[in-house]
């Protein structure tokens, strides 16, 4: 049997229509499964209620978890077959994934939070720079009803009166 371990990411969907306090039962099935087959799971992330881009089985929404793993090669084809047949999984995804470091995932959130802060940046620029274009707009607007009003009243004062 091999016994090399490769690193897995799985991600599955709960119905919509399932209630939420019957999420941990499922949540515990799926980690018997893994359990089953020797995996040792390294992250398991709940990213909660999405709607889908098209209906799927009549559903709109379904619940997104992940879950990182690593297992043995020759285990993941019986992992997806058990899936399979668990019918509160509306539909799942096995891929193999790189393994990240610690080191890595630090360097990968301080790249998010500076690209976070740049685009921060540039919106408020952007709303600085349209209330400056507002306001410039509102002083012409000042500045030619002022001059047409000169005008007007230049004209009535030239005007001889009867």
């Amino acid at each position: 049997m091999n016994t090399e371990l490769t690193h897995y990411e799985l991600t599955y969907i709960i119905p919509g229509n399932v209630p939420e306090d019957e999420h941990p039962k499922i949540l515990e099935k799926v980690n018997e499964l893994l359990t089953k087959f020797e995996a040792e799971v390294t992250s398991n992330e709940d990213l909660g209620r999405r709607k889908f881009a098209y209906p799927i089985n009549h559903l709109r929404h379904g619940f997104y978890h992940t879950l990182e793993f690593d297992l043995a090669a020759s285990n993941v084809k019986k992992l997806e077959d058990e899936m399979k047949l668990d019918s509160n999984v509306l539909r799942f995804l096995i891929i193999k994934k790189r393994l990240v470091t610690e080191e890595e995932k630090k360097e990968e959130k301080k790249v998010i939070e500076k690209i976070a802060k740049t685009k921060i940046a540039k919106v408020e620029k952007k709303e600085a720079d349209k209330e400056k274009a507002d306001k410039q707009q509102k002083e012409d607007k000042k500045k030619i009803s002022l001059e047409d009003l000169d005008k007007k009243l230049d004209e009535l004062l030239d005007e001889e009166v009867i």
